[in-house]
């Protein structure tokens, strides 16, 4: 896949401002400060499909702001969505990426409740490769972070009536990341208790763009407390949702809970998670609907007491322990606040296939040659 700027016929290329952004020379980076945060790299890969829904063959062009009008949808109504994945390099020195194709399904499903033109799998795919291959040298050593990938799917077309952009974005960018929390060390999470983080029977399954800024102030708030993120609950207050942007789940008794909802995100990382815990671990695995009061071990489920362990996962987050929660009845610890033994597990199979330490029997692993 070559730069095509100069060819005259890809509008992706021609949104791209030439010179707008500086790189950061993958040769002046340390990988032992990796945080996540932005770090603009080399090229970025992306396409554009016009009223007739059909993206043209996706191109590679170096780092640059886009160009787009001050009438997009994206900017006036919030037709915008992305995924999140990551290249990670093994103890072989291969570059692996995650199970892509269920970020693409994901996309497409998203795309389609927002009237979306969408990328094929196989446009996807080649986007996200191309991508990697072009800034192969920010993907950091093994065991000292990961290469971020960003799909970002946009109405970039000018509407003035609330209604669907006739010209759409995709655009995929990288960058080096290190870890989101700290690591394989627990957090403590405080309830929110006042405020939802997506609308009952909305869009709260969409990666939607506009699904993050409603959470913004609730975790600010949480953070300045010296939480580390917050819990959400669904419009009754009674059950759970998610940490943040992830996935939430409980061990107790040998038996993993998994919060299940129709308002929340269906995690890549939360299915690899239950399949790992069945399948290699052995354990009995509840994906349903999830009650705060069965997490703490209150109410109801006072004479149990509070989870064994809890913990939150994502594609940024991995998996994050939780070592205790804060709501308004007081300060719950799960086991004795340290990381537990099934979290402990859950993170050596994850990380072991993803980064080939250990087999990949369910053949979620894609190597960058």
């Amino acid at each position: 896949m070559n730069d095509a700027r100069n060819t005259g016929k890809s509008r992706f290329a021609d949104i791209v401002i030439p010179g707008s952004l500086t790189a950061t020379p993958a040769a002046e980076l340390e990988w032992e400060k990796l945080g996540f945060s932005v770090t603009i790299t080399r090229s970025m890969a992306g396409t554009v499909a016009g009223a007739d829904g059909v993206f043209e063959d996706p191109v590679v062009v170096p780092s640059g702001l886009l160009a787009i009008p001050a009438h997009a949808c994206a900017l006036n109504y919030g037709q915008s969505m992305f995924e999140g994945m990551k290249a990670r390099r093994g103890v072989d020195g291969t570059i692996r990426l995650f199970r892509p194709l269920e970020n693409a399904k994901r996309m497409a499903n998203g795309a389609a409740r927002f009237l979306m033109a969408c990328p094929s799998e196989e446009l996807f795919l080649k986007a996200v490769v191309a991508a990697v291959k072009a800034n192969i040298d920010y993907v950091p050593p093994y065991g000292k972070g990961s290469l971020y990938i960003r799909p970002l799917l946009s109405g970039i077309g000018s509407t003035l009536a609330p209604a669907p952009a006739p010209e759409t974005l995709f655009v995929v960018y990288v960058q080096p990341v290190g870890s989101y929390f700290k690591g394989l060390a627990c957090i403590d999470v405080r309830v929110e208790e006042q405020v939802q983080r997506a609308a009952a029977r909305g869009t709260g399954w969409v990666k939607a763009a506009g699904n993050y800024a409603p959470a913004f102030k609730p975790a600010k708030e949480a953070k300045a407390a010296g939480f580390a993120d917050t819990l959400f609950l669904d419009h009754s207050g009674t059950l759970i949702e998610e940490v943040g942007a992830a996935n939430f789940a409980m061990v107790k008794d040998g038996v993993l809970y998994v919060a299940d909802s129709p308002s929340i995100l269906k995690g890549i990382t939360r299915d690899s998670v239950m399949r790992i815990a069945r399948e290699r671990l052995g354990l009995e695995v509840v994906f349903a609907p999830l009650e705060l009061d069965r997490v703490l071990g209150r109410g109801a489920f006072a004479a149990a007491g509070p989870a064994d362990e809890a913990f939150c996962m994502g594609t940024a987050a991995v998996i994050s322990p939780i070592g205790s929660m804060t709501a308004s009845s007081g300060a719950y610890t799960f086991g004795t606040g340290d990381v537990g033994s099934v979290t402990a597990r859950l993170f050596d199979e994850l990380d072991g296939i993803q980064t080939g330490r250990l087999p990949d029997p369910f053949g979620w692993t894609m190597q960058i040659d």
